[in-house]
């Protein structure tokens, strides 16, 4: 440093003879520079390389996707246009995503010709899609299956068809009418039934005598302004009969039957006005006697009637029209009502209206008491009725009749039994009817047998038609043991 101080001018070469290590080391270094530079450079063309595959492959998908759109529109069902040395590749793990180091240059090249063998694949696919999807789509086997299966079926079915055309239809001529032994009559069949014990007898009185016990209460709720309806499983008529018999003895009271199959409305109105009221006449309609019976039972305050009905949602009673009259006459202070229902749909029959006429207490009243009566007047194919009404039904509506109805009755049946031989009769015609009942005192003008009629044919006891000449005859509807049975039946009551 003093001698560079003192010689300031004088410039110092390098001498490399002092460092030989430096020396030796120069060509080692920029060996290695060039080495480094040549892995680069073979790194950057591998990149290169692996990027320009991976390129090429997305456009042949691309390709793939855009030559396969024409197929799928034109058809449903999924068709697969990629070929199957594709799919396979696909479906294997891709090699290049791995690993770089598994690239080779030759694999590279092979692959690209397959690439380039594959999109001119699908271009001749593209020109011929028919054959494409033939060979693409076999038909599934469970189509096949199915389409075979159901082939078979339907030659089952045209195979039976065809070999019963042509049998003849046989129907059994096993009747009734053809049994050993003749149907019993209703009769026979009450007895039968009567004999039969009742199963749980003990348990069944035990409950009735339940019910029974209720009978107090219901007498004061039905003079507090209620009416009292009874439903539950089993006949309740024998309950009702032991309320009339125990309570209602000393007091005025009226039955109604109403599973007869003759029951009206009309003839309920008729035992009220006639039976309690004590009038003697006719009325033009319900609703006329009907206004009556509420104005007296409104004037008379002493006046004071209960009414037992069985069955009041029986066939006969249903309707809209006898509904609302039986519901206006419970509304009545001095009417009360008693009632027993059988039809689980019995309540449907009444609109807020007509509940609020009825007042209703609901008591279930389960006595699991065979229907014997109400069921008495339905026709059986095991039971001998041929006519539309049974000869109990009419032994039992002629009795609520007047001695002079009963009179006019039987006068039309001994006249009907007397032409029973004769297969053209058409029946007894109106002028000669009254000709034999004015003979016999039962009438004193046609006015009052038409009046009887109309009762008559309320009660379906009689039926009335015009011959071809315009004459009026009339005809009981019933067969001709029936009425044998009844006048005999008459006459051992006379």
């Amino acid at each position: 440093a003093s001698e560079l101080a003192q010689t300031p001018g004088q410039s110092v070469a390098p001498d490399h003879s002092e460092c030989p290590e430096k020396t030796a080391k120069t060509p080692q270094s920029s060996s290695n520079f060039l080495w480094a530079e040549i892995a680069w450079k073979c790194n950057l063309i591998l990149l290169f390389a692996w990027q320009r595959a991976v390129l090429r492959r997305y456009m042949f998908l691309l390709l793939m996707h855009v030559f396969s759109l024409p197929l799928q529109s034109k058809k449903k069902e999924f068709v697969s246009t990629t070929p199957y040395r594709l799919r396979k590749r696909l479906a294997a793990p891709d090699p290049y995503l791995e690993s770089e180091s598994e690239y080779s240059a030759s694999c590279s090249e092979e692959e690209d010709e397959e690439d380039q063998k594959e999109v001119s694949t699908v271009l001749s696919g593209r020109k011929t899609p028919a054959k494409t999807k033939a060979a693409s789509t076999p038909p599934p086997r469970n189509t096949l299956a199915k389409k075979i299966k159901e082939d078979k079926m339907s030659n089952l079915v045209e195979e039976y068809f065809e070999a019963h055309s042509s049998s003849k239809v046989l129907t059994s001529d096993r009747t009734l009418q053809k049994l050993r032994k003749r149907r019993l009559n209703q009769q026979t069949l009450h007895d039968l039934l009567k004999k039969t014990p009742l199963a749980y007898a003990a348990e069944i009185k035990e409950l009735n005598q339940q019910h029974e016990s209720l009978f107090s209460k219901w007498m004061l709720q039905l003079h507090l302004g209620f009416n009292i309806v009874l439903y539950g499983l089993g006949s309740k008529r024998d309950l009702l009969e032991k309320f009339r018999t125990s309570v209602l003895q000393d007091s005025v009271h009226l039955v109604v039957n109403g599973y007869f199959p003759s029951i009206t409305v009309r003839s309920i109105l008729n035992s009220i006005t006639e039976e309690v009221l004590d009038h003697i006449g006719t009325f033009r309609s319900p609703l006329d006697q009907l206004e009556f019976v509420i104005k007296r039972f409104k004037e008379d305050s002493s006046l004071e009637l209960y009414v037992l009905i069985h069955n009041l949602d029986s066939q006969m009673l249903r309707g809209e029209r006898s509904q609302q009259i039986l519901a206006q006459l419970s509304s009545l202070p001095s009417i009360y009502l008693i009632a027993s229902i059988d039809h689980i749909n019995a309540p449907l029959m009444w609109d807020q209206a007509k509940l609020s006429l009825y007042n209703w207490l609901w008591y279930e009243t389960t006595t699991f008491s065979p229907y014997v009566e109400e069921t008495s007047y339905e026709n059986s194919l095991l039971v001998q009725q041929s006519g539309s009404l049974a000869l109990s039904s009419l032994t039992h509506v002629l009795h609520s009749l007047t001695l002079n109805a009963r009179g006019i009755f039987r006068l039309l049946a001994q006249y009907q039994l007397e032409n029973k031989d004769n297969p053209s009769y058409p029946g007894l015609s109106f002028q000669d009817f009254y000709q034999q009942c004015r003979e016999a005192f039962l009438v004193n003008s046609d006015l009052t047998l038409r009046a009887q009629l109309t009762e008559f044919r309320d009660h379906k006891l009689i039926r009335t038609k015009r011959g071809a000449d315009g004459v009026e005859y009339l005809l009981i509807p019933v067969d001709d043991s029936t009425l044998t049975d009844f006048l005999e039946k008459e006459d051992e009551d006379v």
